[in-house]
C-alpha cells in the first residue's frame, strides 16, 4: 500500500479515484458501515429522498468532470420550470426577484418592482452606486461588508438567507475571503457592487444569446438517481481497480511519527505504514487523529468550528395542498417565527423525486433555528409539518418521514478561516507523508470537495514520486489535477 485514505466521503472517495487513476495503490478506510458522507440517497415509499445535499453548481469544473469520467453525463438533470422562488417575510410569501446573481440582480427592471424591498429600502442599497470603495485589505463578516455598501435589508431579507443558510453559519459572522470574495474582487474593478452584478448579467445574457457555455440558466444539476448516484458511481469503479481496497467499519484510533511517515493504528490493533496518509475526516475527527502526529495543526482544527444541521424530508399526498405547489420553495428571512430556514419544493424543482400524485418536500434547519436543533427528533419533525402547514398549507400528516441530523459535521468559514486553515495546513506540512483534504478547508460544495480529493492525489503522487527520485511507478506526472479548489 503506497497510500492510506481515511475518510469514506465524497473527498476521499474522490481522491482515491484520482490515486487509482494514477496506478497508485491506496487503501480507503471508513469508521461508519457506508460510503459516502453526507452524500446520501434513499428510496422511501417511491420517494427520492436525499438525506445531505441535493445537487452541485455545474460552474465548478471538478463535479461534472468526475460525472464525466464515470460515465454519467446521460443521468444529470436540471431543475424543473418553473424556477420560482420565494422568500418568506412578514407572514407571508414573497418571490425572488428574477435574474439575481449571487446577492444581486443581474437585470435592474426586476428589482426596481420587486415587492420584497420598500422604496426607502431601495434607494439606501442605491447607495453603493456612489460609495467609494471600502479598499479593506482585512477580512471582514459578509453581513457586515454588504450592510457597510446596501444597507441592513437587503441582508436580513435576501443574503443571510441565500449565504448564511448555504453555510450554516450567522452571516455576520461569515468570511468574506472564504465564501464569497468575488464581491470584494467586484468591488475593486467596478467600485459599485450594483455595476458589477449588472455587467456580469450582460456577459451572461450574450453568452446565451451565442449559445456559448455560462450562459443564462440556474447553475444548479444533480443526477437522476439522486446525488448518491455519484457516491454508487466512484465506489463501483474504486471496487473494479485492482489498486484499491476499501475497508468500512474500520476506524483510525491514532496516528503516530514512524520513520519517514506516519503510521495508522486501527481500532482492531492492526497498523498500516503507508507511504502517505490523506485525512478527509470531519474537522473535529481530524484533530483527534492529529493530537500526536501533528498538535499545532490539530488545535487550529480545533479553532474552526463546526455546526449542526438537519434536514426534514415529508411526503404528502397532492390533495392535501389548497392546490399543488409551483417552484422550488422558499427560504426564511430574519425574524420570521419558524423553526426551518428553508424549504425545497423537491418535487417541483427536479424530475423523478416523488410519486405521481405525491409532494416531496425538503425542510432544512441549521444556524438560524438553535433553539429548533436541540429538539428531538420526533419534536423536531413536528415542527417542520407545522411550518410547512402554515407557508405552503398542507394539511394533515404526511404519509412520509424522514430526518437525516448532521452533529458537528457543518464547517463554519467564520471570519479569519483561510488564515486559520493556511496555519492547519503549514502545521500539518512540517509532518512527512500527511496530506489534510476536505470541506473544513476550502469549499463545502460537492464540487469543492472532488477537487480538494484530486489536489491531495497530487500531493500523494509528488511525495512519493520525490521519495523515489521521480521513478516511483511513474506516479507524480501521471496524476493531473484539472479540478482546481474553489
Amino acid at each position: 500500500m503506497q497510500v492510506l485514505v481515511i475518510g469514506g466521503g465524497i473527498t476521499g472517495l474522490a481522491a482515491t479515484h484520482a490515486l487509482a487513476e494514477a496506478g497508485l495503490s491506496a487503501t480507503l478506510v471508513e469508521a461508519s458501515d457506508r460510503l459516502g458522507g453526507k452524500l446520501r440517497t434513499e428510496r422511501i415509499e417511491g420517494f427520492l429522498v436525499e438525506m445531505g445535499p441535493d445537487s452541485f453548481v455545474s460552474y465548478r469544473p471538478a463535479g461534472m468532470q468526475l460525472v464525466g469520467s464515470l460515465g454519467l453525463e446521460e443521468a444529470v438533470v436540471r431543475p424543473l420550470e418553473p424556477r420560482i422562488v420565494h422568500i418568506r417575510i412578514g407572514g407571508r410569501m414573497v418571490p425572488l426577484p428574477q435574474e439575481m446573481g449571487l446577492v444581486l440582480p443581474t437585470r435592474l427592471q426586476p428589482f426596481v418592482t420587486t415587492p420584497l424591498f420598500s422604496p426607502l429600502q431601495k434607494l439606501r442599497m442605491g447607495l453603493d452606486l456612489v460609495l467609494p470603495r471600502d479598499g479593506l485589505a482585512r477580512d471582514v463578516g459578509v453581513g457586515v461588508y454588504l450592510r457597510r455598501r446596501l444597507g441592513p435589508a437587503l441582508v436580513d431579507r435576501l443574503a443571510g438567507p441565500l449565504l448564511g443558510g448555504v453555510y450554516g453559519t450567522a452571516i455576520d459572522d461569515l468570511s468574506l475571503l472564504a465564501v464569497v470574495p468575488q464581491l470584494r474582487d467586484a468591488e475593486r474593478e467596478h467600485r459599485s457592487l450594483f455595476l458589477a452584478s449588472l455587467a456580469a448579467g450582460r456577459a451572461r445574457r450574450a453568452a446565451a444569446a451565442q449559445g456559448t457555455r455560462g450562459g443564462v440558466g440556474s447553475p444548479f444539476v444533480t443526477l437522476a438517481g439522486g446525488v448518491g448516484q455519484l457516491v454508487d458511481g466512484l465506489v463501483g469503479a474504486l471496487e473494479s481497480s485492482s489498486a484499491v481496497e476499501i475497508r468500512t467499519r474500520t476506524p483510525v484510533v491514532a496516528l503516530a511519527r514512524a520513520g519517514t511517515g506516519v503510521e495508522a493504528r486501527l481500532a482492531s490493533g492492526e497498523v498500516l505504514r503507508p507511504e502517505v496518509t490523506i485525512v478527509t475526516a470531519p474537522g473535529p475527527e481530524a484533530a483527534r487523529l492529529l493530537d500526536d502526529v501533528a498538535p499545532a495543526a490539530a488545535a487550529g482544527l480545533r479553532a474552526i468550528p463546526h455546526g449542526t444541521t438537519a434536514v426534514v424530508s415529508l411526503g404528502y399526498e397532492v390533495g392535501q395542498f389548497p392546490s399543488p405547489p409551483v417552484g422550488h420553495g422558499f427560504l426564511v428571512a430574519a425574524g420570521e417565527r419558524l423553526s426551518i430556514d428553508a424549504c425545497t419544493i423537491s418535487s417541483s424543482k427536479w424530475p423523478g423525486r416523488a410519486p405521481e400524485g405525491r409532494v416531496l418536500i425538503r425542510a432544512y434547519v441549521g444556524s438560524r433555528s438553535g433553539s429548533a436543533m436541540a429538539m428531538s427528533d420526533s419534536d423536531l419533525v413536528a415542527a417542520a409539518i407545522h411550518d410547512v402547514a402554515i407557508t405552503l398549507g398542507a394539511r394533515g400528516e404526511p404519509v412520509m418521514t424522514r430526518l437525516a441530523r448532521w452533529s458537528g459535521q457543518m464547517p463554519q468559514y467564520t471570519v479569519g478561516h483561510l488564515e486559520r486553515v493556511a496555519s492547519v495546513l503549514a502545521a500539518a506540512g512540517d509532518v512527512p507523508g500527511l496530506v489534510l483534504a476536505g470541506a473544513t478547508y476550502r469549499g463545502v460544495g460537492i464540487p469543492d470537495c472532488v477537487a480538494q480529493g484530486r489536489a491531495a492525489a497530487v500531493e500523494a503522487a509528488r511525495i512519493i514520486g520525490g521519495a523515489a527520485g521521480g521513478t516511483a511507478t511513474g506516479a507524480a506526472p501521471a496524476v493531473r489535477e484539472r479540478t482546481p479548489a474553489a
